[in-house]
C-alpha cells in the first residue's frame, strides 16, 4: 500500500473520530452545569490546542521524523477520546478537548508527510486527496456518532478512541 493511501486513511479515521464526539459536545457540557460561552469555549479549546501545537509538531516532525510525531499524535487524541467518554466534570471535558486539540497539531504533519512521499510534480495531487479523505472523515464522523451512543453515554468517546487506537496501529505497521 503506498504511503499516501495510508496517510488518507490516517487522516480519514482522524476526522472521523473527532466529528463523532463533536455533536456531543454541547450536550455533555449542559449536563455538567455549563452554559453557552463555557460551550464555546469547549468548541474553541481544541482549536486553540491545536493552532498552538502545530508548530510545535512541525518542528518535532522534522528533528525526529513524520511517522514519530504522527503517532504520538493519534496517541494523545485516543486517550482525550477515552478521557471524553468518561468525562464527569466541566475540567476533565476542558482536558479532553485540549489534549485532543494538542494531538489534532499532526494534520500539519501529515500534510508534510504527503510533500515528502509523492513526487514533486504529484504534490498538488497527493494533497487534493488528502483532502478528499479528510472531507470523507468529516461527512462521515457525525453519521456514527448515533450508532456509536446506542451503546451508552461513553459509547462515542470510547468507539472514537478505538478507530484512534487502530488508527495507531494502522500507520505504526504501514508507514
Amino acid at each position: 500500500m503506498g504511503k499516501l493511501a495510508v496517510l488518507m486513511v490516517t487522516a480519514f479515521v482522524d476526522m472521523v473520530g473527532l466529528l463523532m464526539v463533536i455533536p456531543l459536545l454541547p450536550f455533555y457540557a449542559k449536563a455538567l452545569g455549563a452554559n453557552g460561552f463555557i460551550v464555546g469555549l469547549l468548541v474553541s479549546a481544541f482549536s486553540v490546542a491545536q493552532l498552538a501545537m502545530s508548530p510545535v509538531w512541525g518542528r518535532f516532525s522534522d528533528r525526529y521524523g513524520r511517522r514519530p510525531a504522527l503517532l504520538i499524535g493519534l496517541t494523545a487524541s485516543g486517550i482525550a477520546y477515552i478521557v471524553f467518554g468518561f468525562v464527569n466534570s466541566l475540567w476533565l471535558l476542558f482536558l479532553s478537548r485540549l489534549v485532543q486539540g494538542a494531538g489534532g497539531g499532526t494534520v500539519s504533519v501529515i500534510q508534510a508527510y504527503v510533500a515528502d512521499a509523492v513526487r514533486p510534480e504529484d504534490r498538488a495531487k497527493g494533497l487534493g486527496w488528502l483532502s478528499a479523505a479528510t472531507n470523507a472523515g468529516v461527512a462521515l464522523g457525525p453519521v456514527l456518532t448515533p450508532l456509536t451512543a446506542h451503546w451508552g453515554r461513553s459509547g462515542p468517546g470510547l468507539a472514537a478512541a478505538a478507530l484512534c487506537m487502530v488508527n495507531v496501529i494502522f500507520a505504526w505497521r504501514f508507514l
